[in-house]
């Protein structure tokens, strides 16, 4: 999004744009990425010597839980402020680094497909949401000693 300074007008203005998923710089090797257009409303305004964009942006992920490892695709919104210090110089400012770098910062850090997830067994592997284990069963045997 790149703002002609002099387009700023005393209320402020708004624009929009969409962004492609992989804007975000994000693959199949991250830990998460954008599966949706990034779709992104900016409000810009003007404050002394500042621009100040209120940024909201909405789009769709993919990930793994981070207990169960099962595929999680969720739809996604964050907002965040960013600002740019101006001079008499200023023509232009040109926010996509720092809306793809924000856009990177709000994904979640740990994704989990539901809140109750159980995870997997840390002996047999098996997926706990899904069926249960004899491990529990067979440790509980192995500590029983004979007196």
């Amino acid at each position: 999004m790149k703002i002609n300074i002099r387009q700023i007008k005393p209320v402020g203005i708004e624009l929009t744009q969409t962004f492609p998923a992989d804007f975000a710089g994000l693959t199949g090797e991250d830990d998460a990425r954008f599966i949706t257009p990034i779709k992104v409303k900016a409000e810009v305004s003007r404050a002394a010597d500042e621009i100040i964009a209120g940024i909201t942006a909405a789009s769709r992920y993919e990930s793994f839980c981070g207990r169960c490892l099962q595929e999680v695709k969720r739809d996604w919104e964050a907002s965040f402020l960013v600002a740019f210090d101006i001079d008499g110089k200023t023509e232009f400012i040109e926010m996509d680094e720092d809306i793809r770098q924000e856009l990177v910062l709000n994904l979640p850090l740990r994704i989990l497909c539901r809140e109750d997830c159980r995870g997997l067994c840390v002996d047999c592997g098996v997926n706990l949401n899904n069926e249960s284990c004899a491990c529990a069963e067979k440790a509980t045997k192995k500590v029983k000693v004979k007196t």
